[in-house]
């Protein structure tokens, strides 16, 4: 791994382990999502830091180059977050489809019972100015 792919590696990962620590402090985001980001920040660093693990990895998967290997690991990283995202995102557009549905039939009920109270109080009305008109005659 090349001096310069390390020292990017380390800005990068440095950049985005404050940009994270920045979010959560703001109440931006999330500490359970949060975490995923700083483990891979620190991975990164781990990886710029000490060298000889990518280089022994790449031996040991017969990748052509350390950062060959540092990309494929980034992408399959970063693929595998998507997937897991989208897992999340499904589950979450559920649970608003049922909250909408449910929140559409409460609205419906609370309509019935309000024309129904219409209709009572316009009966006792009603009664009222019949028994009014019936008592002044």
């Amino acid at each position: 791994m090349s001096v310069t792919l390390r020292i990017v590696l380390i800005v990068l990962s440095v950049l985005d382990l404050g940009y994270v620590i920045h979010k959560i402090r703001f109440s931006k985001m999330q500490i359970e999502y949060a975490l995923f980001w700083i483990a891979l920040s620190i991975m990164f660093i781990l990886l710029a830091v000490f060298p000889v693990i990518a280089y022994k990895a790449t031996e040991l998967l017969g990748v052509m180059s350390t950062a060959n290997l540092i990309f494929l690991a980034i992408i399959g990283i970063l693929l595998l977050k998507v997937f897991m995202m989208t897992i999340e995102l499904s589950v979450l557009e559920n649970k608003v489809r049922d909250l909408v549905q449910q929140l559409g039939i409460d609205e419906k009920n609370n309509r019935d019972e309000y024309k129904k109270m219409l209709v009572k109080s316009a009966k006792v009305a009603d009664d009222g100015i019949e028994k009014k008109g019936s008592s002044d005659n």
